[in-house]
């Protein structure tokens, strides 16, 4: 006949001491580097402030060809960028970056006040761009912002869009 469960002793219990380092925390991710192109100085300071107030580093230009050197000079996480500018309109600044930084196609986020362009909404289709018209509310901004970025793979909170 089987004898009954019991309890071990202390001294009948091997124990295995192992020295384990703390569990690495994720790395953190900066904040993402966002280009912004707007040649109107009026709106680019009120949507540089907003993005910064967002906690985006942000660089600000008032052309293509300003935003060129930009991206020759680093990378950006975001490039938001209107289309009608003097020198260099946003479809020639966005073949210009993608000859010379092909993976930046899917950073782009385009704005218009010229809904109904047919060569704008030509590129539009062509490129399958991300695009915002004004005037537009700032969290629309922010949404759009969250779905590139998402797409991109970067982890985006939604429940911080509502904060502000």
């Amino acid at each position: 006949m089987p004898l009954p469960p019991r309890t071990p002793e202390p001294e009948e219990i091997a124990t295995l001491h192992i020295n384990t380092a703390p569990e690495p925390l994720p790395p953190t991710r900066a904040a993402p580097k966002v280009l912004l192109l707007e040649d109107r100085d009026d709106f680019r300071d009120i949507l540089h402030e907003y993005l910064i107030s967002r906690s985006y580093q942000v660089i600000s230009v008032q052309s293509g060809i300003e935003g060129l050197r930009e991206i020759m000079n680093g990378y950006f996480d975001l490039i938001i960028c209107d289309m009608m500018m003097p020198k260099m309109g946003g479809e020639m600044f966005y073949w210009a970056v993608t000859r010379v930084r092909p993976a930046t196609r899917k950073h782009f986020i385009f704005f218009t006040g010229h809904k109904n362009n047919p060569p704008n909404e030509f590129f539009f289709r062509r490129v399958n761009a991300t695009v915002i018209y004004k005037p537009f509310k700032l969290l629309m901004l922010d949404s759009v912002i969250s779905d590139v970025l998402g797409k991109l793979g970067y982890t985006v909170d939604r429940r911080s869009l509502a904060a502000s």
